[in-house]
């Protein structure tokens, strides 16, 4: 006769074989994209709903024609990369612009759109934690506006960027790429902290998803070796491979890697002659787990990876 404690083991031994067989790469080319409440046009990357076993996050990748906006919403923490466009976010009735390159903040439960204003369409990347949020009952969503075309009496009287902060506790919200910073640390060919390990850099508050850094590898060259909860990669620029598991898994530009839950050793290569520049999302989940595992190391020098490109 089964029992509720059979049924916990049972459950432990499926979501093993569920994070082992699960897919490892979210192809560009085959996103489906939908027309949404919120967005003209969107797609979910690495999500549940896509097969990816996550630890309650998710990647989407959304467009704004040119002359459109967002709907208006209200949820948990989001991180927003834009890929392509400019324009400005409303958040808390607080102005900041953005353009090609640029990182945003979404602090919890703060009402927030994006607009175009440019003659092209925007194109923006984006991560949440909306999943565990719902299952724990905590991130209650709710849609104020919806998306649709720009009044231009209303653009005309949207206010100015003040500041790149937020006033109610003086976090940073918005990063261009001009202002991004190149770490010293040398475990790729360059690094470029966002907001940094846990979300805690350049003077972002990030909780619950941050867009740590972009890594930049060179040709013929890869990342260090490494174990570590959740993450996810976003291919800006070039083609290569993920060895995740033991397994190798290929991937050319647009394409989005999902570095599943636990403490699976991972390890990134170029083997092409272009270098190849990665946007990172982490979860701050990643950090709750990580203060409580026991048994683990993620130095590399404790690491072995199979690869015969040369150190």
């Amino acid at each position: 006769m089964s029992d509720f404690y059979q049924a916990w083991l049972d459950q432990s031994k499926k979501n093993n074989e569920t994070v082992n067989e699960g897919p490892r790469v979210a192809r560009g080319k085959d996103l489906k994209w939908t027309r949404t409440r919120q967005d003209y046009k969107a797609a979910l990357m690495i999500a549940p709903e896509t097969g990816f076993p996550t630890g309650g996050s998710l990647l989407m990748k959304a467009e704004i024609p040119a002359g459109w906006h967002t709907g208006k919403h209200i949820h948990g923490e989001e991180a927003i990369y834009i890929e392509k466009g400019e324009g400005f976010m409303l958040l808390d009735d607080q102005r900041y612009d953005f353009h090609k390159g640029t990182v945003l903040h979404i602090p919890h439960r703060s009402p927030h759109q994006l607009v175009n204003t440019g003659k092209d369409s925007v194109v923006y990347i984006a991560g949440l934690a909306w999943p565990l949020e719902s299952f724990i009952k905590m991130g209650p969503m709710e849609q104020v506006e919806d998306a649709g075309e720009n009044n231009p009496s209303v653009i005309a009287k949207a206010p100015r960027e003040e500041s790149q902060n937020w006033p109610t506790d003086g976090r940073r919200i918005s990063m261009h790429l001009e202002q991004h910073e190149k770490s010293d640390e040398s475990k790729h060919g360059a690094t470029y902290f966002l907001m940094g390990r846990s979300g805690k850099q350049n003077g972002f508050k990030a909780t619950a998803v941050a867009i740590s850094s972009i890594f930049v590898d060179l040709a013929h060259t890869k990342s260090h070796s490494h174990a570590h909860p959740e993450a996810y990669l976003y291919a800006l620029e070039g083609s290569g491979y993920s060895e995740i598991g033991g397994k190798r898994y290929d991937w050319v530009q647009g394409d989005a890697v999902h570095v599943p839950p636990g403490m699976m050793h991972h390890q990134h290569f170029n083997p092409y002659d272009t270098d190849m520049k990665e946007l990172r999302f982490e979860f701050g989940v990643r950090y709750w787990m990580v203060d409580q595992w026991r048994g683990y190391v993620t130095v590399d020098k404790h690491m072995k990876a199979t690869t015969h490109m040369i150190d």
